[in-house]
């Protein structure tokens, strides 16, 4: 319990403490478990003050002494320290959510498994300080200096670090999520298994840090300096760098291209020299989009073409398709290294689930089919020749005159990638199917198929054709070619439109005609 004559003193002011303190300078101040709510205490001398458990909160301490003092458990909460010396002070487990601690001088001070939460720590100084194991999440500490201050086992969620000066910084397995790192300066900070998903670390020095098995996936790391670190074991899953993040002289073994050290690379063995660089300059242009439960490609396709049409000044194309060995497909697409890959993956995500609700709609008024066959025939749909057995197997029974007839099948021949979807029903129509055959008509489909033929052996000379999806990436190279040419473009849906798309990829009498042909529909339909 605190000393009742040296509380009584203290409510006397500041001034007549400060004086009371200098006649008495050898005598210990006990202030245990004082009841010191919203006190006025600027300027105080509290060096070597015994303020465990004392009840601080809402005090104004800004510029007081609290040298060496013992703060243990102390309740903190909301109190203004701005400017206070904190020095060698022990703040053990004291409670400081919200707290004012602006230029606070806070050198060695001993802040283990202290609670700062929001508290406001700009300019700090915080040099040697012992914060193991300290709630900081949110906590304000612009500009701080925190020079190989011990933070192991932190929690900095949320935390605004930008230009905090962190060198030699001890924060393994510090969790950093989503805190704000911009022109903060990490070098040899010891980063081991630290958390740092999704935190902002644009131009941040990481220069000779250790970053091994740190996690660092979906981090913004535009302009980064990683020269000399080392980043053995780390997991950079859609992390987001650039031309100017710099890997200079960078030590690494291996890596992880997803969490829960999962996609190794290397495979088994290690790194050699130049290839870790090689590797991630080849991801930092190219956004993997990945599909768990198989894709649903007119879904993709219009899906596609929308990302497309909303990034008209990103060049989006599509660069190979992946079929993993647990039946996920990937499909890996070219952007520009200074663009940001999460907004654009965020972006066709958004697209993807709206044209899948879409389509579930559709399929359920159409086959009247229950969520569980919807689901098995977007599984299906992956294999594209599973696509027309599927649909081809469900009847609709259709209206014709007075009389219920068996409607004809459904051909998807024409289910394309990336520029559109067609889906078209054959079946008899009263008074016969409706054709133009004239000889001009038949010279333009002529011509407009010779084209596209063209086009197609030429990158079948450029892009292997062995599998489906190999296939697949020749079909979109050859869409996006027409498409990127407006006349062509034109010319091949007139010559749709008048001789008919099947006419068309009868004429065209190649393995990918039935992909070109149902863009050429879906520009049809749009």
């Amino acid at each position: 319990m605190a000393n009742p004559e040296h509380v009584a003193k203290l409510q006397e002011g500041v001034e007549a403490w400060n004086h009371w303190r200098n006649q008495n300078f050898k005598e210990r101040i006990n202030l245990i478990e004082a009841d010191l709510q919203n006190a006025d205490l600027q300027n105080a001398d509290l060096q070597n003050a015994d303020l465990q458990d004392a009840d601080l909160q809402n005090a104004d301490l800004q510029h007081a002494q609290l040298q060496h003092a013992q703060l243990q458990y102390a309740q903190l909460r909301g109190a203004q320290l701005g400017g206070a010396y904190l020095k060698y002070a022990q703040l053990r487990g004291a409670k400081l959510q919200d707290a004012y601690l602006k230029y606070a001088k806070l050198q060695n001070a001993n802040l283990q498994n202290a609670k700062l939460r929001g508290a406001k720590l700009q300019y700090a100084d915080l040099r040697d300080a012992d914060l193991r194991s300290t709630k900081l999440r949110g906590a304000e500490l612009q500009g701080a200096d925190l020079q190989d201050a011990n933070l192991q086992g932190a929690y900095l969620q949320y935390a605004y670090l930008q230009y905090a000066y962190l060198r030699g910084a001890q924060l393994q397995n510090a969790n950093l999520q989503s805190a704000q790192l911009q022109n903060a300066n990490l070098q040899s900070a010891q980063l081991q298994s630290a958390q740092l998903q999704n935190a902002d670390l644009r131009e941040t020095n990481f220069s000779n840090a250790n970053l091994s098995h740190a996690q660092l996936s979906t981090v913004q790391a535009l302009r980064a300096n990683f020269s000399g670190a080392t980043l053995t074991g780390a997991c950079i899953q859609d992390w987001n760098i650039n031309s100017d993040t710099r890997f200079d002289n960078v030590i690494c073994d291996y890596i992880y291209l997803k969490e829960n050290q999962q996609e190794r690379r290397p495979y088994h063995s290690n790194f050699a020299p130049g290839e870790f660089v090689t590797l991630v300059r080849k991801i930092s242009e190219t956004l993997d989009l990945i599909f768990q439960n198989g894709i649903e490609w007119e879904a993709f396709s219009k899906s596609f073409h929308n990302l497309r049409v909303e990034c008209p000044d990103s060049e989006i194309s599509i660069q190979a398709i992946e079929k993993k060995s647990d039946g996920a497909f990937v499909i890996r697409v070219d952007v520009p290294p200074d663009s940001n890959k999460a907004e654009l993956e965020a972006i066709f995500k958004q697209q993807y689930e709206t044209e899948l609700k879409a389509i579930d709609a559709r399929y359920r008024e159409q086959l009247q089919a229950k969520d569980r066959e919807i689901e098995i025939h977007r599984q299906k749909s992956t294999e594209f020749f599973e696509i027309t057995k599927i649909l081809a197997s469900r009847p609709i029974a259709i209206e014709n005159k007075n009389t219920m007839t068996e409607a004809p099948k459904y051909d998807q021949r024409h289910a394309q990638f990336a520029g559109g979807f067609s889906e078209t029903v054959q079946g008899n129509q009263e008074g016969g199917n409706i054709h133009n055959y004239a000889p001009e008509n038949k010279q333009n489909l002529a011509q407009a198929a010779a084209e596209i033929r063209a086009l197609l052996d030429e990158l079948a000379q450029s892009y292997p054709t062995q599998t489906m999806p190999e296939k697949m990436v020749v079909a979109s190279k050859a869409i996006e070619k027409i498409e990127s040419d407006p006349n062509w473009k034109q010319r091949v849906v007139n010559a749709a439109k008048v001789g008919g798309v099947q006419a068309l990829e009868k004429a065209i009498d190649n393995p990918f005609g039935a992909f070109v042909a149902g863009a050429i529909e879906g520009w049809q339909e749009s």
